[in-house]
């Protein structure tokens, strides 16, 4: 089995500390919401998003639709393989079923998101898709999963044969972490809990790219597909 996780995702709600600025206010009123209920979105709230310390890195919940879009349509998850989770730089985590398909629409994935963070499960409990965990950290999460090997994907990791690592652990539970940030490092200590901190390139890699290039590895060490 892999279980693929984003890490650090710069997903979340607008900070208290941006509730009042005109930008959010004027984002959230043409949505017919209010501040602490939107998203914040680099892409709408740029210049709001200077008043952050950190705000060159926040607010790119596109990230996360299209990471979801890739690992949820691909063919290791239509077989059953793989597991799907989203750890937020808020220590929350969001918990993707397999056979959740993804809204292409970006926009009605923002939507989508605003209703987890507020109902915490969608569609319903009774039929949970998607769920949200409110202070869970990055450890507190492999510790559930307690998989055999942790990998976290670095630009600066070594360069392993992601193949071979695969094919000669076909019976491991495999766990993989990915950045899901724009840019910078990661927030928490991956490499306390990682077997191995592996780089695929030379330059950084979109999250997406990333978790599209281990899929295909996976698949192949398993004999997955016509490759």
């Amino acid at each position: 089995m892999l279980t693929m996780i984003l890490v650090d995702s710069e997903l979340e709600l607008v900070p208290r500390k941006l509730w009042g600025d005109p930008i959010i206010g004027k984002s959230a009123k043409m949505r017919g919401k209010t501040p602490e209920t939107i998203l914040l979105d680099d892409s709408y709230h740029h210049g709001a998003l200077r008043r952050l310390p950190d705000g060159w890195r926040r607010g790119r919940p596109d990230i996360v639709h299209i990471f979801l879009n890739v690992v949820q349509d691909s063919i290791l998850n239509k077989c059953g393989l793989l597991r799907v989770y989203v750890h937020t730089r808020n220590n929350q985590v969001i918990y993707v079923h397999p056979e959740t398909r993804i809204i292409k629409h970006y926009m009605r994935f923002v939507g989508l998101m605003e209703s987890l963070f507020q109902k915490k499960v969608l569609p319903s409990e009774e039929k949970p898709l998607i769920e949200l965990y409110d202070d869970m950290s990055l450890k507190e999460l492999l510790d559930n999963i307690s998989p055999d090997i942790v990998i976290t994907m670095h630009e600066k990791g070594d360069k392993v044969d992601l193949l071979d690592l695969f094919s000669k652990n076909k019976e491991k539970d495999i766990v993989v972490l990915i950045g899901g940030f724009p840019k910078g490092d990661f927030l928490s200590p991956v490499d306390e809990y990682s077997d191995y901190l592996i780089s695929l390139y030379d330059e950084p890699l979109n999250a997406w790219v990333v978790a599209a290039e281990i899929l295909v590895r996976y698949e192949i060490a398993h004999g997955i597909g016509t490759y």
